[in-house]
């Protein structure tokens, strides 16, 4: 445990105790659960109460302060006991002594609106794995008080990512880069210990990006990209849909619908898709349009708040468009990498068709998306993934779902109904059905 003076303890891993050192840049990597944004946060609080200091918390796109680390700043000024220093208000922390902690997202400013950052002391970037080169080359030139900081926190994705290739492929000597993982952190706990083993033993591929810190493949993680398979033709196939909700517009969930089906082979083909960040009423047209072009048997979606919330007037206006369908609500188990195994083991087998762009040019904005989207999930909370949550849930409603009747062959002569072959047909299958039930009771 180290001390600041005045006397406010911190609990922070070994490895990380040269953050306390001056450096221009600091840049901490690493897998979930090495305790990186809890140090940091524990730090900046602690100097922040000894002097004043303008601390900004950056990242690259900020809807709202829930997606900040607005949150684990005030939930240690309470573990801390700085509540009496510290004020929390709306869109801001203030200390008693002038110091300010602000929040903001890169991509909503430019080079010229960035300039009112000119006097920050620190900026905290954080998952800045996904912070552009574009919004770097601004906040660093601006950034350029005497002595000021840039503190940059993330689990690396992509080699070629600015912050991992300028850190810590081609490094920076006014950087301190430290790697950091679960094993570095005296703190970690049973309850994120079990999640790591269990991700170990579903995916290791997954599991080294998740938890050890290495960078994602290309080529995918749990879902290969070389798996999925493409038609040139529509397939004869029974329609199903399935969809995953967001509540606001602009909020950083995405709502999708997505239309698919099994053909007689049991091989699932997804024929359409319906993406929007928007308010309900608009995603609930969407889910109708589809509704009324491939008429699905069963629509599929999951129980949770934002269901029971929507159901009323789901139900008012299917029925007022006359674009009905039977709904099925699916209970959550597991975590996202769980729920997303049983997609991933079809497809591993080839048995997922998507429409080929080249033959579907109007299907190939969603179909890139979705691949594209498949292949970067990781299974952390935060990433955009909710094409990959519609993909679970139509897994997940499989043994509801029935195949295609296989194309007939030859011309088969139909039953009239009465005829001499009608009634021995159904004196047949009451005779069979007298077998089943003496050989049942007996």
């Amino acid at each position: 445990m180290t001390y600041f003076a005045p006397q406010i303890p911190i609990q922070i891993p070994v490895k990380l105790l040269s953050v306390l050192e001056p450096r221009r840049f600091k840049v901490l990597r690493g897998g979930r659960g090495g305790a990186k944004s809890h140090t940091v946060a524990q730090v900046l609080l602690a100097m922040g109460a000894q002097r004043k200091l303008r601390i900004l918390c950056v990242r690259e796109v900020q809807k709202s302060l829930a997606e900040s680390s607005m949150q684990v700043l005030k939930d240690y000024i309470d573990r801390m006991q700085l509540g009496g220093f510290y004020t929390v208000l709306k869109t801001e922390i203030r200390g008693a002594n002038g110091t300010t902690f602000s929040f903001a997202g890169l991509r909503d400013h430019t080079a010229e609106s960035i300039k009112s950052w000119e006097g920050a002391d620190i900026v905290w970037v954080e998952e800045a794995h996904s912070v552009s080169a574009h919004s770097w080359h601004i906040l660093i030139p601006t950034i350029r008080k005497a002595g000021s900081e840039i503190w940059a926190t993330y689990n690396p994705n992509q080699e070629d990512d600015y912050v991992h290739k300028r850190f810590v492929i081609d490094g920076d000597p006014d950087a301190l880069v430290i790697e950091i993982n679960w094993r570095d952190n005296p703190w970690f706990g049973q309850e994120m210990d079990a999640e790591r083993r269990k991700l170990k033993a579903i995916n290791d591929d997954l599991y080294e990006h998740v938890w050890e810190g290495k960078c994602r493949s290309l080529a995918g993680l749990l879902f290969k990209r070389r798996w999925f398979r493409y038609f040139d033709a529509i397939p004869e196939i029974s329609h199903y849909m399935a969809s995953d909700y967001a509540v606001t517009e602009d909020g950083g969930d995405w709502t999708e619908h997505g239309v698919a089906g099994l053909d007689e082979h049991g091989e699932l083909y997804f024929v359409d898709w319906w993406s929007g960040q928007t308010e309900p009423d608009e995603w609930i047209r969407g889910a109708i349009s589809l509704i009324k072009r491939h008429k699905p048997s069963i629509w599929f979606d999951e129980n949770g708040v934002i269901r029971r919330s929507q159901d009323a007037e789901i139900t008012r206006i299917m029925r007022r468009n006359k674009a009905l369908v039977y709904r099925e609500g699916l209970t959550s188990a597991g975590n996202k990498a769980e729920r997303a195994l049983g997609f991933a083991a079809r497809a591993s087998v080839g048995a997922v068709w998507l429409p080929d762009p080249k033959v579907f040019p109007e299907h190939k904005e969603w179909v890139e998306r979705l691949v594209n989207q498949l292949c970067s999930f990781t299974g952390e909370d935060g990433r955009v993934d909710d094409m990959v949550d519609v993909c679970s849930l139509m897994s997940r409603g499989l043994d509801r779902m029935h195949d295609a009747e296989p194309p007939r062959t030859g011309k088969e002569k139909p039953v009239v109904p009465f005829s001499r072959e009608h009634i021995e047909g159904l004196d047949r299958m009451r005779a069979r059905e007298e077998q089943e039930k003496k050989r049942y009771y007996r």
